[in-house]
């Protein structure tokens, strides 16, 4: 009887030693998602403040739910590519629905979309003359924080492609910076309300 016992002690042993390593593959599947390419340091840490964004290019990450997409620079260059950028990933741009934005002839002003082919946007630059990061939001973002998403007090410029929406700048809730009507622009925003957006509202 202990024989038989001992043995199926060890067939059980065995067993347990097969599960933990089969376990191995699927926490290496998992560290894949974390971003890749150029500015993949930067993109992890913009994942810390906002999970869930999708990795859809080597410039890009975009969250589903709000359609957020966020463009950063091409290493050495000082403006946001159009579209996505570069080395687009087209399964990930389906699944976070921005696949319409991936093509760089896209109807947009200074980068930020517009038109019939994909959903209008109020997008931020973190530099003057719509260059550095560009960060889009659409309408579905009725109010945010800029520390939230890692640009606070970096404003420098913007577009509004939103045909129905209208933006409001703040430094703090009582401190309004500026204003931006549907389908305007702005170059440089004002000495007074440079890199001091901190929050922002639409109607």
């Amino acid at each position: 009887m202990q024989g038989w016992l001992g043995r199926r002690i060890t067939v059980l042993a065995a067993t347990g030693v097969a599960l933990a390593a089969a376990t191995v593959p699927l926490s290496a599947g998992a560290a894949s998602t974390a971003p890749t390419g150029p500015l993949a340091a930067e993109m992890a840490q913009l994942l810390k403040l906002q999970p869930g964004g999708i990795q859809v290019s080597d410039n890009a990450l975009a969250w589903e739910k709000t359609g957020t997409v966020v463009v950063w620079p091409s290493p050495g260059e000082s403006v946001a590519p159009a579209g996505l950028g570069n080395n687009v990933r087209a399964d990930a741009a389906r699944r976070a629905g921005v696949a319409a934005e991936s093509s760089r002839s896209i109807q947009a002003v200074h980068g930020c979309p517009s038109g019939i082919t994909v959903k209008d946007y109020y997008c931020f630059y973190t530099d003057s003359n719509w260059g550095g990061r560009r960060l889009q939001f659409t309408g579905a973002t009725v109010r945010g924080n800029a520390g939230n998403w890692g640009f606070d007090n970096q404003t420098s410029s913007w577009v509004n492609t939103d045909t129905d929406v209208t933006v409001y700048a703040y430094d703090s809730p009582d401190s309004h910076l500026w204003t931006e009507p549907e389908k305007s622009v702005n170059s440089l925003v004002s000495s007074g309300s440079n890199d001091r957006m901190s929050q922002w509202q639409t109607q």
